[in-house]
């Protein structure tokens, strides 16, 4: 076992070559599932997650689409949420990039009655079904 490679090395090196050469990107959370080879980063609690996601498609191209499978909305705080992935190649590496955006909120907004208290500022243009960026 210790003479076969691990699927987890180019993902792990791409992810420091993206970091390293690019140290303007926003900060994920970054994952490596075992198996897959995929490099994985995660968006969670952004006021402006379309400005992330495009951030990371001017540096790796690919396409963000949202998620349209069953039960792809959910809610969090009274708010119905979508998640919405950037998929992209990064030193043949596939990058899978998620964030997740309040459903029916574009433009400068700010939430009416229980969560105006904390002046959650959502913002974005109005984006539609399929969205797709290429590089």
């Amino acid at each position: 076992m210790a003479n076969q490679p691990s699927s987890q090395i180019a993902p792990a090196a791409a992810l420091g070559q993206l970091l390293q050469e690019h140290p303007e990107l926003p900060k994920l959370e970054w994952s490596i599932p075992r198996n897959h080879g995929v490099l994985k980063g995660s968006l969670y609690a952004d006021d402006h997650p379309f400005e992330v996601l495009r951030a990371y498609a001017d540096v790796l191209g690919g396409s963000i689409r949202p998620d349209t499978g069953l039960g792809a909305d959910f809610e969090s705080a009274g708010l119905r949420r979508r998640v919405h992935r950037l998929t992209a190649t990064w030193r043949d590496v596939p990058v899978v990039v998620e964030a997740t955006a309040t459903v029916g909120l574009c433009g400068t907004q700010y939430l009416p009655g229980q969560l105006a208290e904390q002046r959650h500022q959502l913002g974005d243009a109005a984006v539609p079904t399929v969205w797709a960026v290429t590089a």
